[in-house]
């Protein structure tokens, strides 16, 4: 297994156009003035480009996955997130190729502009905690479980649109890195090489309110 690493670039371009949908304005919608006070919860999806050097000059592939999270507005424009995903990609040169999952719960603090508007830009910046695995065979075909750990920074910048006074649609444009260094293969601890991971992409979710 190799350890050296290749920065890849995601198209965030998606990214306006994913905020041009979700403002679309409405007429009932103008006359919005939500809260995002309390608790909320969010149904999400990701997508975008991951990097994990499992094989040397290996190039970004496509990233997806899906999540939710738990927010608690402490303030109009300070908010707690906890948010957890599940993230599949794949690892590749010309020759092979790994398919691999993260795992991902980030803590973050976000900050949101325009207390009680409709439309809430927002940007988020915390801890990501990962849990990589993936299948890798030796020479004699023999297949090895790895997992690993890591802890990294997370950072998002999206805006949070209402649709009524207590749901909204959200996109962002994410990014997460972090180095793998605590590793198992096959339920041991074995010492291997730092492995180095990042994401770049988007966000796109529906959140709701439960209690102001």
């Amino acid at each position: 297994m190799h350890t050296s690493f290749a920065r890849a670039a995601w198209p965030m371009t998606v990214l306006p156009l994913v905020a041009c949908l979700i403002a679309a304005p409405t007429a009932r919608g103008q006359s919005l003035s939500p809260s995002t006070l309390g608790i909320s919860v969010q149904l999400h999806g990701v997508a975008g480009t991951m990097n994990t050097a499992i094989y040397p000059r290996a190039s970004g592939s496509t990233a997806l996955g899906f999540g939710g999270d738990v927010s608690y507005g402490a303030s109009p424009r300070l908010s707690l997130v906890g948010r957890l995903a599940r993230i599949t990609s794949k690892s590749e040169i010309p020759t092979e190729s790994t398919d691999y999952a993260i795992v991902q719960g980030d803590l973050v603090l976000r900050w949101m502009q325009s207390p009680g508007a409709r439309v809430r830009p927002f940007v988020e910046a915390g801890l990501a905690l990962r849990r990589l695995a993936f299948e890798y065979a030796e020479a004699a075909g023999v297949l090895n479980d790895f997992t690993a750990f890591n802890g990294g920074a997370t950072a998002s910048l999206g805006v949070m649109v209402f649709q009524t006074e207590s749901m909204s649609v959200e996109g962002a444009g994410t990014y997460t890195s972090g180095n793998f260094s605590t590793w198992k293969v096959n339920g041991k601890s074995e010492s291997l090489a730092q492995m180095t991971s990042e994401m770049l992409g988007v966000r796109v979710g529906v959140r709701y309110w439960l209690k102001r």
